[in-house]
């Protein structure tokens, strides 16, 4: 019991997309704490609101907001903005990003879109420890699978969150 209370930790999550839930209910089932929730998505916001999350609409509150929280982990899951450095530096363990593609291959946006234009036999989704460049700092999980023969940009997507 002790070493599993120890394992727990206090993170700050920030996005936009359904996956940030799945991701969420996933941590706090674990028994882990998430302070914040950053997201501009309404559907998000109403869950956070259900689940006792804070949420923010902007990660500029995070400074304050956190400033004598404890946080161990930032996760950016389905999250389009480069984030600050302060930021990035802010957990005293380390930021985490989820990127919907193979790294270092397919970094930036659109990775799904990519990897179909250009007849990718497989894709994969890829969580990275963040550092200040977009999609750079080692790789912490790499998980590939086969691109299907009618695979749409919708389809892979959806198998990227489901990895």
């Amino acid at each position: 019991m002790m070493e599993q209370e120890h394992s727990r930790f206090r993170c700050v999550v920030i996005g936009e997309q359904s996956l940030l839930i799945q991701c969420c209910e996933a941590l706090l089932a674990r028994g882990h704490q998430v302070l914040a929730v950053v997201a501009e998505n309404r559907r998000i916001a109403e869950w956070c609101s259900r689940s006792g999350v804070s949420c923010q609409p902007d990660f500029n509150a995070l400074r304050d907001a956190t400033e004598s929280a404890d946080v161990d982990y930032l996760f950016s899951i389905t999250n389009l903005k480069m984030l600050p450095e302060w930021l990035i530096a802010r957990p005293a363990k380390m930021a985490i990003n989820f990127h919907d593609g193979p790294l270092p291959r397919y970094a930036g946006l659109n990775a799904p879109v990519w990897a179909l234009i250009n007849g990718e036999p497989e894709h994969g989704v890829t969580w990275h420890r963040m550092e200040a460049g977009a999609d750079t700092g080692p790789i912490l999980v790499n998980r590939r699978f086969a691109i299907s023969a009618d695979e749409t940009v919708f389809s892979l997507n959806a198998r990227c969150y489901q990895e």
